[in-house]
Formats: structure tokens, C-alpha cells, sequence
């Protein structure tokens, strides 16, 4: 289910504007067949191409109302809901605020990056130290946000996660329609969705990403975080990060 919304969300500009077009197909059908009505001088004739008027109408008519179901299936229905076909929440503003000094980053003489990040405690009263530090080389740390409109600003890039990350950023677009999260696992070109929204952010709390799960993240990396962001007419925006999980310590 979740692939073919994807789909329909991509492709809801051409499937409106080939509704379009046969519902012009057909209505000029529809006028062609009036007039050869009008002018037939047989009964006969006049009950044929009347007969074939109103199926023209129909169809033209049936056109119109799939291209205005889909548009209004893509604006109404799908932002809210997520892969598994469920409500997904919407971030409100102030929901979280990343603490100053919970990033340290050192950069060696050898030109390689070293990142520790202290994260949120996946359960209240649950104290999660400071991971180990690890090197991650220079070339490996390039963000890949080339629009304003998609931007993590934290985490940054190359960092070491665990537990429960507060991300932060940018997802606001001409014609917003949603915003989506996705994991691209190590060794992977397939995404995997993490959770999905539908309210314009700018500069602030987007949604809070749980790794304390071993299990579904295993410690290690990069892990390829994305944030994509989707337009009315099925546009995406992405923005992508590496990162690493790390272990945390009980």
C-alpha cells in the first residue's frame, strides 16, 4: 500500500493532466456528435448520435472527477499518512531544544573529524554517557543539502549517535506538502522510512529519531540520514548526512 501512495504522490501531475486531456478528447467527441444530431434528417440517426453524445458526456465527465480525486487525495490525505498507512503526528514548535554543549567536534592534524554527541535518553531517568569518540576522515563528512528548503543543522554531519537524537532543521518548500524521514543503512542503496509529516518547519525541532534499538540500528557506519521534503505536485527536496550509531552504555 505504502508503495503505490509513493507512486501516486510522484506521478499526481501527469495522471491530472492525462485526465485533462481525454476529458477534452471527449468532450469534443461529445460536441461533434450534438451537431450531427442537430443535422440529421432521421429519427433513427438522431437517437444514434445522441445516444453516443451522452456516453461522450459521461466519460469527459468521469475524466474531470478522477483528475480532481487525485489532486485532492494528494493534498488532503496523503501528507497525513505515513508508510504503514497510519496518522503520523504533527512536530509542534518548542518541542525540544538541542543543549549547548551536547556536540563536541575536533578536527586532528591529519585532516580527520572527530565527533561525540550526547543524546536524549530513550526513557525518562535514564542517564546515557558520552559515547566514545571515533575518526571519521574529512571526505566522509560532506552533507549533501543543496536546497535551502531541506536542512539538518543537527546533528551535523559525521556525527556518532545514540539512544534518542532531537533533529533539527530546515523543511519548507514552494507548494509544501509533506515531510519524510529515511535511513539508507550501511552497504544499502534502499531507504528505509522512519516517520513522516506534513507541517512546514523553518529553522527548528523536526522529530526525534530513537536508534536505542541494536537490533533494528547495529552500531556502525556511515549510516545515510535524509530528510525529504514533497511538494504538491509530487517535487522532492532531499537532504542527506552520514553518521554513525554508536553503542550505549547500560
Amino acid at each position: 500500500m505504502s508503495v503505490i501512495l509513493e507512486w501516486l504522490t510522484q506521478q499526481v501531475l501527469w495522471i491530472s493532466l492525462i485526465c485533462l486531456f481525454g476529458a477534452l478528447g471527449y468532450i469534443a467527441a461529445a460536441t461533434v456528435a450534438k451537431r450531427r444530431r442537430d443535422t440529421s434528417q432521421f429519427s433513427l440517426e438522431r437517437e444514434i448520435y445522441h445516444q453516443r453524445m451522452a456516453r461522450a458526456w459521461v466519460v469527459a465527465t468521469l475524466f474531470l472527477a478522477l483528475a480532481g480525486t487525485v489532486f485532492l487525495v494528494n493534498i488532503f490525505w496523503l501528507p497525513s499518512v505515513d508508510a504503514n498507512g497510519s496518522a503520523t503526528p504533527t512536530p509542534r514548535s518548542g518541542l525540544f531544544t538541542p543543549t549547548p554543549g551536547s556536540q563536541e567536534t575536533a578536527l586532528s592534524a591529519t585532516g580527520s573529524v572527530t565527533t561525540a554527541i550526547v543524546s536524549t535518553p530513550a526513557s525518562a531517568g535514564t542517564a546515557v554517557p558520552l559515547p566514545a569518540a571515533t575518526s571519521v576522515s574529512a571526505d566522509q563528512l560532506q552533507p549533501d543539502c543543496p536546497s535551502p528548503g531541506a536542512q539538518i543543522t543537527f546533528p551535523v554531519a559525521g556525527s556518532d549517535l545514540s539512544g534518542t537524537v532531537d533533529i533539527v532543521g530546515t523543511a519548507n518548500v514552494n507548494a509544501f506538502s509533506y515531510y519524510r524521514y529515511q535511513v539508507i543503512f550501511p552497504g544499502s542503496d534502499t531507504p528505509t522510512f522512519i516517520a513522516q509529516y506534513d507541517q512546514a518547519v523553518e529553522n527548528g525541532p523536526l522529530n526525534r529519531w530513537v536508534i536505542s534499538d541494536p537490533a533494528r540500528y547495529p552500531p556502525g557506519g556511515p549510516y545515510r540520514f535524509q530528510l525529504v521534503v514533497v511538494d504538491i505536485y509530487g517535487n522532492t527536496t532531499t537532504c542527506t548526512i552520514p553518521v554513525n550509531i554508536v553503542s550505549s552504555e547500560e
